[in-house]
């Protein structure tokens, strides 16, 4: 009996897992110095970030036609962070580390306030398969600017769910700042928002607080006459078209194997026949638009879609459609029991932005399986809510 409880302390003891969830960055750090060969988008994002580190006020030129399609904030702080501490390439790496480390101790407090406290591995489990979902510590060890837009997803996640909407907006905004599709999250609540006031008029100071992200983010869509600079990546990207639903099925099925580990503790629920039955009625939706290789004219290096996409190939050949029509259905199955753990929540904010997600990519140029770590958390979020109550019954946060 001793020991369980003293079991129960450590686990409750969330300090002790602030160091765990510490040790890959400190161990790649002693190994490493994180001083390895530049990769991938490092050969833009390095020069790019040394461009805007020559100024402490970026100049409007600059702003105007950087040589990438993303928002430019990423660049502009570890430019000032460059000036200040050099423009070694490690140091960089070492920003988006500690960034990286940050978002998983968001993650896990945001774990915490959803699940029971009694059910403490659940958020220390929910927040270990984050961390070692394929792409997240990749993205954490080399200077890409992925994890920095997580970070400020999840600070305005965490303060739009503590009733703080003000901040919530301006951590957002941050987000919209450093990538342009993080504008799932405010619009999914601003939606949200709306719909707990559609009985009652919001008010002029509600309103503006709605509207603050995409305010930030006014001034670069004028200069730009765009959502991105004016630069020749701009202009490819006009060529693959608008409207990509085979993007969209991409995700889905990759949601079916990157949500596993949280899916698994789901499995009864999510494999019920009714269910089965329905996700089988949405089959013409995947045949109708079936993922393949991104548009040719982005000329990508590599023209797979990501790690997933790799191993499908290794093993199916030009055989994929088969696999990628069963990963899809059950990528169908998890969203399907995301949303009825949903409904009944109060709060709505996370369905809105699981959907906004997946709708905004029908408008992307390319898609990619690194993509879907941007809406992982608030899929494993929801998994985590509904594991920790009874099925059918919603439940009041623990606080952390």
């Amino acid at each position: 009996m001793r020991n369980g409880q003293v079991l129960r302390e450590r686990l409750h003891a969330s300090w002790a897992w602030h160091l765990v969830f510490a040790f890959p960055f400190l161990v790649v750090f002693a190994l490493t110095r994180f001083d390895y060969p530049i990769h991938g988008d490092e050969a833009t994002f390095y020069p790019i970030t040394a461009q805007f580190g020559a100024y402490t006020i970026p100049p409007v030129q600059l702003l105007r036609s950087y040589e990438q399609l993303q928002t430019p904030l990423t660049f502009w702080a570890f430019g000032l962070l460059g000036r200040l501490v050099g423009f070694d390439l490690w140091k960089l790496r070492v920003g988006v580390a500690i960034l990286s480390y940050l978002t998983l101790l968001l993650f896990f407090r945001l774990c915490r306030a959803r699940s029971d406290s009694t059910k403490s591995w659940l958020s220390i489990y929910a927040t270990a398969a984050l961390a070692l979902s394929p792409y997240y510590l990749g993205a954490s060890f080399y200077y890409y600017t992925d994890i920095p837009c997580l970070f400020a997803m999840m600070v305005a996640l965490t303060l739009y769910l503590s009733d703080r909407p003000l901040a919530g907006a301006i951590a957002a905004g941050m987000a919209l700042l450093t990538r342009q599709f993080s504008v799932f999250l405010p619009a999914a609540y601003a939606l949200n928002s709306m719909r707990k006031e559609r009985r009652a008029k919001i008010d002029l100071r509600q309103g503006a607080t709605l509207m603050l992200p995409f305010a930030m983010l006014l001034p670069l869509i004028l200069l730009w006459k765009g959502i991105s600079p004016q630069n020749r990546l701009r202009e490819v990207v006009r060529q693959v078209g608008y409207v990509h639903p085979e993007f969209v099925n991409y995700l889905v099925l990759a949601t079916g194997v990157y949500s596993l580990p949280l899916a698994i503790l789901r499995t009864r629920q999510i494999f019920q026949r009714q269910r089965l039955f329905t996700a089988a009625l949405l089959t013409p939706l995947f045949w109708l638009a079936i993922p393949r290789p991104n548009p040719e004219a982005l000329n990508l290096p590599v023209k797979t879609l990501g790690y997933l996409d790799i191993a499908l190939t290794r093993v199916f050949g030009d055989n994929k459609p088969i696999p990628y029509f069963l990963l899809w259905l059950l990528g169908c199955l998890i969203l399907y029991e995301v949303f009825q753990i949903e409904r009944h929540e109060p709060e709505k904010l996370i369905p809105f932005a699981i959907i906004g997600f997946f709708g905004m990519h029908l408008f992307a140029h390319m898609v990619w399986d690194k993509y879907l770590l941007m809406v992982l958390p608030f899929v494993f979020l929801s998994l985590v809510r509904g594991h920790a109550k009874p099925v059918g019954f919603a439940c009041a946060p623990h606080a952390p």
